[in-house]
């Protein structure tokens, strides 16, 4: 005989609960220890801040060393560093989770690698602020500048590996003091998320381009990440963690190094299950986003890219059709997505209450599923307010992805939330590898920019049946 939905919740999180050792088992079949502690919402908008500062950082990355790597390298190397990013967040976020769960400093578990991935960005960009008068000092002249060019990648690559040390502890200490309201926690951490993306934007639009005023900007980003990541390490008071046997160090480094595969391997099925439609509708949003400035330039607009950066007035009219689609793209489309988003998350607490994880993540794909449609659209306005619906998906299934986890792993240091939540770090960045390996040869069928798109919808779609079929959960908590 089948065993009922809840039958296999109950029995999962069971086996769950006996790798974790010193976990129980609560009279709804939830792991959790013996009492949970909920901390106040204004020590949540606390925790959170530094959220802003890391979606600032990985919107600098595009908006202000995109643009400076498309200078100083041929197209192909630019390709080959920007991949480093993905690369380096499927290695080191679940590593760090890992050494993070592990931690036995008198200033807690998430704290000090919180307090380390943040310094050592903002020297990164410190450097970065310099990378030219660096090279100039070195003998870079106008027509070869082989040293700015260095330390500009450098400084990338750097970069890539400091925000991942800082990121992960800066989502799993809100994890820590959210207890029973991980989904408001979470939608409060991904509210500041697109505030950061504001921040840039607007930036941009009062300023210019980042990368025509590079010290200004990356001054910027240094004070918002001190600010807001040294108040959560000043004010914030986490408990040290004093495990029943300390490992020797030899065993906690081989368990952060082989945490990808172990945090993949033993992930119970329903996190399992959302691991895997989250690669297939972050593929699909991925392959939008990575060349939105392309499908709304040369397929809604139908314009001509050849020569559109340099043609100034002599521009032709599909010169101008490309231009005008690349800044409505970057413009007020993702201005309405941000937008879209914050309103979406404010009301997200009460729809889970309302209508529980299930059906709130269902319905929410459905958004991106319309990106089928959209791949052959021109009409300009409804490509526009379907992306916008897009934020929808996206806020969702990254809101809801902590709470999702600790209500499978439950609370307590024991829970291993490090080594899981980096293994959905890992799905991410698995789905942006997907898009980089992919895409370069979707673009060149007959279809152009429209095809990576209208995959991007299809696998949204398999990804909807698969969590209306397949995940079976029951989450109706704040």
């Amino acid at each position: 005989m089948k065993p009922t939905r809840l039958t296999d919740e109950v029995d999962e999180r069971e086996s769950v609960s006996s790798a974790l050792g010193s976990a129980m088992l609560d009279d709804g079949g939830r792991i959790t220890e013996s009492h949970v502690e909920s901390c106040s919402v204004a020590m949540l908008l606390l925790l959170c801040a530094p959220r802003m500062a890391m979606n600032m950082a990985w919107s600098a990355q595009w908006a202000a060393l995109g643009p400076l790597l498309q200078i100083l390298l041929p197209s192909w190397a630019v390709q080959l560093v920007q991949i480093v990013g993905p690369v380096t967040g499927l290695v080191v976020a679940p590593t760090v989770g890992v050494l993070s769960d592990n931690c036995t400093s008198g200033y807690g578990r998430r704290r000090p690698f919180l307090f380390g991935g943040a310094i050592a960005s903002c020297l990164c960009w410190f450097l970065m602020m310099h990378t030219t008068d660096l090279g100039k000092a070195l003998g870079d002249t106008p027509d070869r500048r082989h040293w700015t060019a260095f330390f500009t990648v450098f400084c990338y690559v750097w970069m890539d590996i400091t925000v991942n040390i800082a990121q992960v502890p800066a989502t799993l200490i809100i994890a820590d003091f959210a207890g029973e309201r991980q989904v408001l926690g979470s939608s409060i951490a991904q509210a500041y998320s697109i505030t950061g993306s504001f921040v840039v934007s607007g930036y941009i639009m009062w300023f210019g381009a980042a990368h025509e005023h590079i010290k200004t900007f990356l001054s910027m980003l240094i004070v918002i990440m001190l600010v807001t990541t040294m108040a959560v390490c000043i004010l914030v008071k986490e408990k040290p963690y004093v495990p029943e046997r300390t490992p020797t160090k030899s065993e906690a480094m081989k368990e952060a190094l082989f945490a990808v595969y172990t945090g993949l391997r033993h992930l119970p099925s329903t996190l399992a299950i959302y691991c895997g439609f989250f690669v297939l509708v972050q593929y699909g949003f991925t392959a939008y986003n990575s060349s939105k400035g392309q499908f709304f330039g040369l397929v809604v607009h139908a314009g001509n890219a050849t020569d559109a950066d340099q043609c100034g007035d002599r521009c032709s009219a599909s010169q101008v059709a490309f231009n005008d689609g690349v800044r409505l793209a970057g413009g007020i489309t993702d201005t309405l997505f941000n937008a879209v988003g914050m309103i979406y998350l404010a009301t997200l607490p009460w729809l889970v209450h309302r209508f529980g994880v299930k059906r709130v993540l269902t319905t929410a794909l459905v958004p991106q599923i319309l990106f089928i449609g959209m791949a052959f659209c021109k009409a300009a306005p409804v490509v526009v307010a379907i992306v916008a619906l897009s934020s929808i998906t996206q806020s969702t299934i990254y809101a809801l992805q902590m709470p999702v986890i600790i209500h499978v792993l439950g609370y307590g240091e024991t829970n291993r939330l490090g080594l899981f939540a980096g293994a959905f770090n890992s799905a991410n960045c698995f789905g942006q590898l997907l898009n980089f390996a992919l895409a370069s040869v979707l673009v060149t069928s007959s279809l152009g920019y429209t095809l990576p798109v209208l995959v991007g919808g299809l696998l949204t779609l398999v990804a909807f049946f698969i969590c209306l079929l397949k995940w079976h959960i029951r989450l109706h908590t704040l």
